[in-house]
């Protein structure tokens, strides 16, 4: 085989209903340089099995399993094997379109990019369009990708509305700046976003960023997935992860340009811990899943976003959340998130 031009990196977990989808998108790439490292974390199903499977009718891919640490150490084990210029990472229960390998390395090489973001949709269990980023042609030289580009790492800003969501695996990156300066993932389980901290930690040393809007990955939605599992440590890691941002902010200089991004991410990952506790109601006593969102609602961070951001920095939907705890109204604030919930929103 050929030396591949891109690695593209899966980590594997419990997805047998999902992972051929995956696969299949990656071996009908256009582009044939490309090797499709799976890692299988650990799983429990026939996951690991069907990886070996696959492996079998395609010399590009190859698989390791390993014992179950996460998604982000597991793509850390593909960052040691990777051997092509850039590096993409898919989650094993989405997939990309069949020319995204060959479009994106090609821009990269052509710009002489570091890496290089693209446009993705959303898609509900059911397969259908929940979602589609907005992103517009750019491209940022020099300190333009720390003091423009990267700030949406930070979080989403209500009067900016590039860059949306975009994440690890709605980019390409250039292999050599990560193997140079020995970036990795951290585990999920000690930040809620590790691709947060990769991407931050990419961007300090990156030279020039590319944003192509063409539409490449489909993010669906997977109410088994661990990002959507209950875990009780929710707000927590949110907490560190605000915290760490924060003080990414003071290195790259952008603390007042990040600072509602940052307020933002606190938001919206609390309205996910209070929907989250909403579903435990008849699990666990009403009065524990009140006293649960009020030590949320305590929190100096907490606080700082309710009064730090102004009621028209917040989605419409989400105007009346922001009120009823502003006023303390935990009963309500629970009978909205249950609403919410069931609404699928």
């Amino acid at each position: 085989m050929e030396d591949p031009i891109v690695s593209v990196i899966v980590p594997v977990y419990n997805v047998e209903k999902y992972l051929e989808r995956c696969i299949r998108s990656l071996q009908k790439q256009t582009l044939k340089q490309i090797e499709i490292l799976l890692i299988d974390d650990g799983s429990t199903d026939g996951s690991g099995q069907l990886c070996d499977t696959l492996a079998k009718t395609d010399e590009r891919i190859h698989v390791r399993h390993k014992k179950n640490a996460g998604q982000g150490l597991a793509r850390n084990d593909g960052l040691f094997a990777a051997k092509g210029d850039y590096v993409l990472f898919v989650d094993s229960d989405d997939y990309i379109e069949p020319d995204t390998c060959l479009r994106l390395s090609r821009v990269m090489r052509e710009q002489k990019a570091d890496l290089c973001c693209f446009g993705y949709q959303i898609e509900t269990p059911e397969g259908e369009l929940f979602y589609r980023a907005r992103l517009t042609a750019d491209c940022y030289e020099g300190e333009a990708v720390r003091r423009r580009f990267a700030l949406h790492f930070f979080g989403d800003d209500p009067k900016d509305e590039k860059l949306r969501g975009v994440s690890a695996c709605m980019t390409m990156f250039r292999r050599s700046i990560i193997q140079e300066h020995g970036i990795r993932f951290p585990s999920e389980r000690e930040f809620l976003s590790e691709d947060t901290i990769f991407n931050l930690d990419f961007c300090l040393y990156a030279q020039k960023a590319v944003v192509l809007p063409s539409y490449f990955y489909h993010y669906c939605q997977n109410p088994d997935s661990f990002s959507h599992a209950y875990r009780p440590d929710r707000f927590a890691l949110t907490v560190v992860l605000c915290r760490t941002l924060f003080s990414y902010a003071a290195r790259y200089g952008v603390e007042e340009e990040t600072k509602n991004r940052i307020r933002m991410s606190l938001w919206v990952s609390l309205m996910e811990c209070i929907k989250q506790e909403t579903k435990r109601i008849g699990q666990v006593p009403l009065k524990t899943v009140r006293q649960r969102v009020k030590e949320f609602c305590d929190d100096p961070l907490t606080q700082d976003a309710l009064n730090g951001l102004s009621a028209g920095e917040f989605p419409a939907k989400q105007r009346m959340f922001r009120m009823l705890l502003r006023r303390r109204m935990f009963l309500a604030v629970l009978f909205a998130a249950w609403l919410r919930n069931r609404q699928g929103l």
